[in-house]
This record gives structure tokens, sequence and C-alpha cells, in this order.
């Protein structure tokens, strides 16, 4: 995001400033404390001036990443905002098509298969930009309790044509490529101590069978339940987001999800054909600040298959000089379930 306060960036840079050749051990808590509190701040006060714009998914709990490989491209917001019924239809239609899905049960040792991959644009002062593309795969056993893997894939950084700096452009990832994590529960190395079990201590973003059963199934309650802790009306979007991108919510939930968000007040149809990772969709964002938070959604059968951060207003150079209409970031996610880890 790229108006987020001092205290977001402090949790980042120290993050990034102790990988060098070892896994980040980034504090999940304190990244989401920022992020709650960024956002709250953007709510009420205008950005402040900084010399470098990243982008921060908000599954950085999982991953740290400063960037990826969009090689500046755009959407054409001309006209947005006035069609918010237009935007209501949409996910009403998208969740009567996810509640006829029937899912397949996880049996005992099989796992739950989430790829996800990650593009955005890290800008800095003087009009630089550049791009990075991450993929993470996630193995999640039957018995949460059971080992758990991640795996990275990380392309090479490069420069967005017209934003070009001198050298090489940083890394995108404080992951290596082709880097893995194991651990019980979820619990990778690279987290700080002290985190809470991923087993017991569930969220919008680690749904265990437990947050997911005390999930209000009132469209109006979900709404509030997303948008817990205030701020702007983007963060319900942001955390169904979460959510969604997390590849572990069943049909039905995923159906209440998108009845919640249909009463969001904002929301619009900010394109009608999204092509993400070789799919085709329906995208729906709000303006929070100067970007659009959005969700992309497969129309032929209501499933989530993505999302983004468009540019809303055109940026001055210092803070990169990127236009407007420019996806700065993007995410894709897919799901299956596979008889063995490291399977697909």
């Amino acid at each position: 995001m790229s108006d987020q306060p001092e205290t977001l960036d402090r949790v980042l840079d120290a993050t990034l400033a102790k990988a060098g050749d070892e896994p980040v051990r980034f504090d999940v808590a304190a990244g989401k404390a920022a992020l709650a509190t960024a956002l709250k701040t953007r709510a009420v006060a205008p950005p402040k001036k900084r010399n470098k714009v990243r982008w921060l998914a908000a599954a950085a709990a999982v991953t740290v990443l400063t960037g990826t490989g969009l090689a500046a491209s755009t959407v054409d917001l001309t006209g947005t905002g006035g069609n918010s019924a237009t935007a209501a239809e949409e996910l009403i239609k998208a969740a009567d098509l996810a509640s006829r899905v029937v899912d397949r049960p996880l049996a005992p040792g099989q796992f739950r298969y989430v790829r996800t991959r990650y593009e955005g644009i890290t800008s800095a002062e003087g009009a630089k930009a550049w791009s990075t593309d991450m993929t993470n795969e996630e193995w999640i056993p039957a018995n949460r309790n059971d080992e758990w893997l991640l795996r990275a894939t990380v392309q090479p950084s490069k420069w967005v044509a017209g934003h070009e700096g001198t050298g090489e452009p940083e890394s995108g990832s404080a992951f290596k490529n082709g880097e893995e994590f194991r651990g019980a529960c979820g619990k990778y190395s690279y987290m700080a101590e002290g985190q809470p079990d991923r087993c017991t201590a569930g969220d919008f973003h680690n749904p265990t069978p437990e947050f997911i059963a005390s999930l209000p199934k009132d469209p109006k309650a979900l709404l509030e339940r997303l948008n817990a802790g205030g701020g702007p009306e983007g963060r319900a979007l942001q955390q169904a987001r979460e959510a969604l991108q997390s590849g572990q919510f069943p049909a039905e939930v995923r159906a209440n999800i998108f009845r919640a968000l249909a009463l969001l007040p904002g929301l619009v149809v900010t394109e009608q054909r999204a092509n993400l990772d070789g799919k085709q969709g329906v995208a729906l964002g709000v303006q929070i600040v100067s970007e659009f938070t959005e969700i992309i959604i497969d129309p032929e059968n209501g499933d989530y298959i993505g999302g983004r951060e468009t540019i809303a207003e055109d940026l001055p150079d210092d803070q990169g000089g990127l236009d407007k209409g420019t996806v700065r970031q993007s995410s894709s996610v897919t799901t299956r379930i596979v008889d063995s880890q490291g399977g697909k």
C-alpha cells in the first residue's frame, strides 16, 4: 500500500534489514498491528511523503515482500464510482454460484495445496520503480497439528519501463528462490518467537475450523465482523480478500462473504474482464485514499481468483511517479486437495 505511515515502514525496514542470508523472522503480530494502525490513520490524516513506497500484501503475515513483477500494466478507471448496484449484483450472483459448490472433504493423510502468486511494483523517489514476481506454495495437512510445508519461488526483480534506475534493482523478497520451510501447525523457522499457535489461534488469514464456525451467517453481521476494529470502509474488503486468499474457507462461507460485501458502501465494478495469471474475472473494488483495493471473481462459477491494488490518482515523482490505473499489486490463488506433501 502506497501511503502507510512510518510505523508500518519501520516494521518492514527492520524485517528486511535482518534478512541477510537467513530467512526473515517477521513479527506477524507487529505487522498486523501496524497495518491496522496505518488504515485508521489513513482514514483521518493526509499521507506523509517518504522516499520509498512499498506494497505489502495482507498475507504478509506469512511472506514479506517489497514488490512483484508487473510491467506497469494499467486499468482504465474512467467512469468507476457510479455502479454500486452492479457490484452488488455481481456479488450476489457469485454467492449463489458458490453456494452450489460441494466441497471435497480433506481425508486423513491428505493435504490442502494452496498456490498463491504475488506480483507488484516497488517505487522510490525520483520516479524509479521495479517489479518482482513471487509464488508461494503451501501444503496444509488434514491434521493441522502435523507438519506444514511452505515453498517460495522468487523471480529476479526488473526495472519498470520508463522508471529505470542505475544498476540492478533490489530484491523484492526476503526469501531465496526455492527456499522451503517446515513446521508443525505452520510455525515456520522465519517466524518470530511467541507467535500464536496457528492450530488454535484463528483469524481471517488463518481460518481454523473453530474460527470458521464462529462467523455469523447473517450478511450484515458478517460485514461488521469483517470491519472489526474500525477504519475506512475498505478494511472489510481487505479482510475479505485476506480470507479468500487463504484458500481454506468452505464454499458456503465464501458465499456468505460475497453477500456481506454486497452491502459494502462505495464498492464498484472497476473492470468487467480482469486478466489475472491466465484467468478472467470481474474486478470489484473500493477506493482508499489514492488506491483501489479489489477482489476478482470468476463470473462463471463464483470462484475467488485473486486481488489487486490499483493506483487511483497519479503519484508525484517522490512517490515513484506511477500513473493512475497502474496495477501496483496483484495476486492470484488456486487450491486443491492432494495426497502427499509436495504433491500437486
